[in-house]
């Protein structure tokens, strides 16, 4: 018996045009975290820079010395760069079914993650973002770790009104399920 494969392909999708969404940039007020988070890192990495030069200044030449200390500062410049440049490609979208979140500038991320397939949700809030009112939501997907997604930098309302609505989206679906019985 030979069976017979087919697959064609589908041309009159109504695939959602993702251009058209409209973005929430994260507020600007976690752009001071990211600041002083790329701050303290620099710091700590130019300490580590001068400990090693106090120890091995001896080992080597003026030249690799300067070199080295050359490519540190680039590469803090890179990551001040990227921070500044970067912050303006976070935004998010929350729409009927779904969470969406787009990051990165020279690599553009856009995440979705539909209500119906969150498992877990978590709020946070660390120190600084306490005193600048701010929170991040973070949702979780069954399956692999790409699926999970985190919004930093959100307003306090906005972190806890996002948590509540997936919560009843959640709710609403396990109610229809018969789930909640």
């Amino acid at each position: 018996m030979e069976q017979k494969f087919d697959n064609k392909q589908l041309f009159d999708l109504e695939i959602p045009d993702f251009e058209d969404l409209e973005l929430i940039p994260v507020s600007s007020k976690y752009f001071n975290i990211i600041v002083l988070n790329n701050i303290l890192f620099s710091l700590f990495v130019l300490a580590g820079f001068s400990v090693a030069y106090f120890f091995f200044r001896h080992i080597f030449s003026l030249p690799q010395i300067w070199i080295s200390f050359t490519v540190l500062v680039l590469l803090i410049a890179y990551f001040f760069l990227n921070a500044v440049i970067g912050f303006k490609y976070r935004k998010y979208a929350v729409r009927e079914n779904d969470l969406v979140y787009q990051q990165g500038w020279l690599k553009r991320t856009l995440i979705i993650v539909p209500f119906n397939r969150i498992q877990h949700i978590k709020v946070e809030q660390g120190w600084l973002s306490k005193i600048l009112k701010l929170k991040s939501i973070s949702v979780f997907t069954s399956g692999v770790d790409s699926g999970d997604l985190s919004i930093k930098g959100l307003p306090e309302e906005t972190a806890e009104g996002i948590n509540d609505l997936i919560l009843k989206n959640i709710k609403a679906e396990n109610d229809d399920d018969g789930a909640g019985a």
